[in-house]
C-alpha cells in the first residue's frame, strides 16, 4: 500500500541519521540481568563469654569457647572441625582434681572392673576382720563404761604406753652434779660453788682484770654431757656486773665446745656437742657483755645434764 511504503521509507531514513557508537576500550560488555547476592556479614573475633577449660574448642571465626562435644559454635554457628583445643597448663598436673572425672570411651572405674580370685579373697577376709574388730570395739566400750576395774586397767596401760612413746621419741635428761669445784678467781662472798648451788639469787663473781674467769668441775664417774642451763649475770643487779657472752668448754677428753649466751637473766637452755665419756669440764669465760660501772664478772647458775 502507498501509505505503508511511505512509513517504511521514513524509518529507514531516520536510522541513517543515527551514528553507530563503537564500545570504548576498558568498559564492561553487555551482561544479562542476574539475581542480587546478599553480602555475608563478617564475624569479628571476640573474647570468649565462658571460662575456658582444658579440652574446650575455640571457634576460629569468633573466638567463643565451646565444650568438646559441640560440632558447631554456640555463638556464630560456624563449624568447629578445625577449632583450636585448649591445652592443660603444666602446673595443673600437680593440683588435685576436683569434681567428677571425665573418662575415655570404654574406660571403667577401678571398683567396677572385674576382680581376680586373689583380690576377692583378700576383700572377703578384710570384711570379716572389720566386722570382728567392730564387735570387739563395741564390747570394749561397754566394758570400759560399766566396769571400774577394767577402766582403771585401760587407763594405766594408756599412761604406760604414752610414757614409753615419749621416752622413745623425746629425749629424757638427768642433772649431773660435780663432786669438786675449783676456780681461777673468785671474790669474797661469791665463791665458784654459788654457780652450782641451785639458787638464782646467788652468783659466782670473778675479777674482770684478773686471770681469765674459769670454773673447773670434776665428776665421780664418766658422763656424757648433752645439755646445759645457764643464768648469766647477777639476778638482783644484772646491769651492775659484766655478764658472760661466750663460754668455752674444755672436756677431760681434750675436745671442746662453745656456748653462745644472750644478755638476759632468764635461764638459757643450750645443747652441748662432743662431750661423750668425760670426767671433768673446764668452763672458761671468753666473751663478755660489758657493764658501764661494773668491775666483776658474774654467773648466777650453770647446770649440766646427761641424756638418760
Amino acid at each position: 500500500m502507498p501509505g505503508q511504503r511511505e512509513s517504511a521509507e521514513r524509518v529507514e531514513a531516520a536510522r541513517g541519521l543515527v551514528a553507530d557508537i563503537d564500545p570504548v576500550e576498558g568498559q564492561p560488555g553487555e551482561v544479562l540481568p542476574q539475581e542480587s547476592v546478599q553480602a555475608v556479614p563478617k564475624v569479628r573475633r571476640r573474647a570468649s563469654t565462658r571460662r575456658l577449660d582444658p579440652g574446650d574448642l575455640i571457634c576460629g571465626d569468633c573466638g567463643e569457647g565451646n565444650v568438646a562435644t559441640r560440632k558447631f559454635c554456640s555463638r556464630c554457628g560456624c563449624s568447629l572441625a578445625d577449632a583450636e583445643v585448649v591445652k592443660q597448663s603444666w602446673w595443673r598436673r600437680f593440683v588435685p582434681r576436683r569434681g567428677a572425672r571425665s573418662r575415655k570411651s570404654g574406660e571403667r572405674p577401678k571398683n567396677l572392673r572385674g576382680k581376680s580370685k586373689v583380690g576377692e579373697g583378700v576383700a572377703a577376709a578384710f570384711r570379716v576382720v572389720r566386722r570382728v574388730v567392730s564387735v570387739l570395739l563395741i564390747v570394749a566400750s561397754a566394758a570400759y563404761g560399766l566396769s571400774a576395774d577394767f577402766r582403771g586397767w585401760v587407763n594405766a596401760r594408756a599412761v604406760a604406753l604414752r610414757k614409753q612413746f615419749e621416752e622413745l621419741v623425746l629425749p629424757q635428761y638427768a642433772p649431773v652434779a660435780p663432786v669438786a669445784i675449783t676456780t681461777t678467781s673468785e671474790l669474797p662472798g661469791h665463791p665458784g660453788g654459788a654457780a652450782l648451788d641451785g639458787f638464782s639469787n646467788t652468783y659466782w663473781a670473778a675479777a674482770k682484770d684478773g686471770p681469765e674467769p674459769t670454773l673447773v668441775l670434776r665428776f665421780d664417774r664418766t658422763v656424757t654431757l648433752a645439755k646445759a642451763i645457764v643464768r648469766p649475770g647477777a639476778r638482783d643487779s644484772f646491769q651492775s656486773t659484766h655478764r658472760p657472752q661466750r663460754l668455752h668448754l674444755v672436756f677431760s677428753t681434750g675436745k671442746t665446745a662453745d656456748l653462745e649466751l644472750k644478755d638476759n637473766p632468764e635461764p638459757q637452755e643450750l645443747e652441748i656437742a662432743d662431750a661423750e665419756g668425760v670426767t671433768s669440764v673446764e668452763v672458761h669465760v671468753t666473751g663478755l657483755f660489758q657493764s658501764v660501772k661494773g668491775t666483776e664478772v658474774a654467773l648466777s647458775e650453770i647446770e649440766f645434764f646427761e641424756e638418760k
